[in-house]
């Protein structure tokens, strides 16, 4: 049995030297080894700081509107859902299946929207969040909305802010990433004006 492992033992060895070796020249980087690369990246780089002064006024018009919204009191849930949480109900909606095991993974978080309601939130893509509303009492899937920043909602209120908002985007250029606010009204979303 030794003999047999002898030349897989002596191959293994010659590869793990060879590939150790091979990255010695500690200098080279990726965009050393490629001029055009390193040239593109030294003029796309950007060094922008984490809070965009630029645009703060905006940011801030949101951010107190945001508030306003979620600290009144007028969107409280008064009775929380205390039976037996439903599975997710595949047949509610047409994506149900496309994404049942994320569906399944986001459903053990419990209700966490609007006092029996779980948001599931699943990424779509770059800057892309889909999030469905489930309601627990019957596993119903009654909602699904499409971001570009997050969503921020709470088990003790009836308000879904969806992009919420944050001071590092530039709202100007970023169209889809404006801060939404919906009130849950009889199991869908509503604008709030």
């Amino acid at each position: 049995m030794q003999k047999n492992l002898k030349y897989p033992l002596l191959l293994l060895s010659v590869t793990i030297v060879c590939a150790c070796s091979s990255g010695s020249d500690e200098d080279k980087n990726l965009a050393s080894t490629h001029p055009k690369l390193e040239k593109q990246l030294d003029r796309d780089t950007a060094n922008m700081s984490m809070r965009n002064e630029e645009y703060e006024d905006l940011y801030q018009r949101y951010r107190i509107t945001t508030e306003e919204y979620e600290n009144s009191g007028n969107y409280n849930v008064k009775n929380m859902f205390r039976g037996k949480l439903a599975p997710a109900d595949e047949a509610s909606h047409s994506d149900a299946r496309t994404y049942q095991t994320a569906l399944r993974e986001g459903m053990a978080q419990g209700v966490n929207f609007a006092g029996k309601y779980t948001v599931v939130t699943i990424g779509c893509g770059t800057a892309c969040q889909q999030h469905f509303i489930v309601d627990r009492e019957n596993g119903k899937i009654v909602e699904k909305i499409q971001g570009s920043a997050g969503a921020r909602f709470s088990k003790n209120s009836r308000i879904f802010i969806l992009n919420p908002p944050d001071s590092t985007i530039n709202y100007n250029e970023c169209q889809d990433c404006k801060p939404q606010a919906y009130e849950l009204v009889d199991g869908k979303l509503q604008a709030i004006k």
